[in-house]
């Protein structure tokens, strides 16, 4: 028989598991040619096998939501009281059978020569500036460092000079003083500006690290993207100056050098909601063997407590509460009848300005009260098309 191998995903992480071992066979002919004995001297071990943490069907919702909607992008559901993985899709995708028991050069040559990049799991192994989904983060700084209070008002006006830079809000008139709640609901850039240069890049960059950006999330899968959390040593490395007001206030949004993947953002809107714990996100279960012997299980691990002031989860939860369900709120799509959503949209610029695209994002967990999917979906948009977090991703997570 011919051997296999897995070359990618989980058939690669667990090949030696999943293989199995030949048996053995003795045979003995007489002079003639004819059999005389055969016997049995090693029997054949099956493979291991190895449970995911998927939940099937959200995976097949999740994939039907993204061929529906997006010709390319990604969705992470997990779950946010223990970590586990729910689902983890792609799309474009690419039929894996093709590759047994090996593919013809034409074929393999037209995976990799599609612009769409179907041979890129993007969940995993791609990250895109989060925008406004960001926005969580600094918020969370803000509040935590004492920078900013509830109850404080700063002006959403049309732009902002920082430097010698004008950095303009999304929406062109003056939405007057709002407060944290409103900010996040309409996601007032020109407020986040002023707010994350108020609290400095120190605590944003902390508490994005606390809640797992800029680090694998450690799932079994080669090739996971580690995300960027930009900080004074890569700008100094990179851009050759420590992180200035401009950069601050990029960051505050989502953009500039920050980088984040689908599964970061989901493993991070799980943190908010759990109110501050952050799991080890977990693909395999368990593997075991062929009569269901656990040879290796995978346990539920908290890796840290984030000490979080349940004034900040409310600010966090009912501006989230109101981006999908209250009046000046940016995801109205994603609304539903018979469960309360929360959630963020984020749209950003993404890639080198002549092929400048827009990575549309929505994330964020439901039920709001008690929630049981903590979620993020991506929409990469195509060069020159303008679209949005509310409009192309967070449809996706109303249709699952």
């Amino acid at each position: 028989w011919p051997e296999t191998e897995g070359r990618e995903g989980l058939e690669q992480t667990f090949n030696e598991m999943l293989t199995g071992k030949h048996g053995e066979y003795k045979l003995t002919f007489d002079k003639d040619g004819r059999k005389t004995s055969d016997k049995l001297i090693t029997p054949p071990e099956p493979g291991y096998n190895v449970v995911t943490t998927l939940d099937l069907r959200l995976q097949q919702l999740a994939e039907k939501a993204l061929e529906a909607k997006a010709k390319r992008g990604a969705i992470v559901i997990i779950d946010p009281n223990n970590g586990d993985i729910l689902a983890l899709a792609s799309w474009p995708t690419f039929d894996p059978n093709l590759f047994v028991p090996s593919i013809s050069t034409e074929q393999l040559k037209i995976l990799q020569n599609d612009p769409d990049i179907p041979l890129l799991p993007r969940a995993y192994r791609s990250s895109y500036p989060p925008g406004s989904t960001f926005k969580i983060a600094v918020g969370i700084a803000a509040l935590e460092s004492g920078a900013v209070y509830p109850d404080d008002r700063y002006e959403c006006v049309p732009s902002i000079q920082i430097g010698n830079v004008t950095f303009h809000n999304w929406k062109k008139g003056n939405r007057g003083a709002l407060n944290f709640v409103q900010a996040l609901t309409e996601s007032c850039d020109t407020w986040f500006y002023q707010v994350g240069i108020k609290t400095g890049a120190q605590p944003i960059i902390d508490w994005a690290l606390q809640l797992g950006f800029g680090a694998k999330c450690g799932i079994p899968l080669r090739g996971e993207a580690e995300g960027r959390v930009p900080n004074d040593e890569y700008m100094k490395a990179t851009h050759g100056r420590r992180l200035l007001n401009g950069d601050i206030a990029n960051m505050s949004i989502g953009q500039g050098d920050t980088q984040v993947t689908p599964l970061q953002m989901a493993q991070a809107m799980g943190v908010v909601a759990n109110e501050g714990t952050l799991y080890q996100t977990r693909l395999v279960q368990q593997v075991q063997t062929f009569d269901n012997q656990i040879v290796t299980a995978y346990q539920v691990r908290a890796k840290r407590t984030l000490n979080l002031s349940s004034e900040t989860l409310d600010q966090l939860r009912t501006g989230m509460i109101d981006v999908v369900n209250g009046g000046g709120g940016t995801a109205h799509q994603a609304s539903l009848d018979n469960a309360e959503v929360a959630g963020k949209t984020g749209t950003a610029q993404w890639g080198p300005k002549n092929k400048e695209r827009t990575a549309a994002w929505f994330a964020g967990f439901l039920p709001a009260d008690q929630p049981r999917y903590a979620f993020a979906a991506i929409y990469e948009g195509d060069v020159g098309s303008k679209v949005h977090g509310g409009s192309a991703a967070a449809p996706m997570i109303a249709d699952i």
